[in-house]
């Protein structure tokens, strides 16, 4: 296995935190494992290595929630998603890593930081809001891999009903992440050896953190997930930019 003791060890562990918020909150695995897991592994490698697995978690949940699934939601949001996925991968493979770095440093950081300190809003949002966050999410999701949040926030201001909202935003990632997977295959990205160990390492971590997620996703409160999923992204942001600079 071409990865040194440290990454064997962590990547597991980082894989079980990640699933398990994915389980409860329905979003916010790729905040966990991309951020941290570059510490480890090249960003070229972790974002394909990272959406794979994703679409292997979210694809489940997505079966199992379907029936709440909005579909008219989705016809405003995919299409221009597509178009800001290919236009992100291909930044992801052409842009310096350094820079890159920064970039997802920074992002992470800064919206860390507007989660701590954001009021929650109970106004709705219309349908046509669905083309821009569809194009901006999958610009940052094919370059980052962290497109999440922004669906997140415009589903939150759609759909009310937390179950529906929850079942409609897996359908979108599982949409994400099938192209990206598509778009990295096609780049070259998806056929690097250590995607594939790391697919091998994080798989178990995946299937036992969903597992422990939705068990615990009537028992937690969705503010004190929220609360903790800020903090670790304002310091995960911050060891990015340090690492970087």
């Amino acid at each position: 296995m071409p990865f040194p003791l440290e990454t064997l060890i962590t990547t597991p562990l980082i894989g079980l935190l990640a699933y398990i918020i994915l389980g409860i909150s329905g979003f916010g695995s790729a905040l966990v494992t991309i951020p941290l897991l570059v510490h480890f592994l090249p960003l070229q490698t972790v974002v394909p290595l990272a959406v794979l697995v994703d679409f292997l978690a979210t694809a489940t949940t997505g079966i199992r929630y379907r029936e709440d699934v909005e579909i008219a939601e989705l016809k405003f949001l995919v299409p221009p998603m597509i178009a800001g996925i290919v236009v992100g991968v291909t930044l992801l493979a052409t842009l310096p890593q350094q820079a890159t770095l920064i970039l997802l440093g920074a992002f992470v950081t800064g919206y860390g930081v507007y989660r701590l300190i954001a009021k929650a809003s109970t106004k709705s949002v219309s349908r046509w809001w669905g083309v821009p966050t569809g194009l901006f999410g999958g610009l940052i999701g094919g370059l980052f891999g962290v497109g999440g949040p922004i669906y997140a926030a415009y589903m939150t201001a759609r759909i009310p009903d937390h179950a529906r909202m929850r079942a409609t935003l897996s359908a979108v990632f599982s949409c994400s992440t099938g192209f990206r997977l598509l778009v990295f295959m096609l780049s070259g990205l998806m056929l690097q050896k250590e995607v594939w160990w790391g697919v091998l390492l994080l798989v178990p971590s995946m299937l036992i953190g969903l597992t422990i997620g939705h068990r615990l996703h009537a028992k937690l409160s969705r503010e004190r997930v929220g609360g903790f999923i800020s903090v670790l992204l304002v310091a995960s942001g911050i060891s990015l930019l340090w690492k970087a600079l």
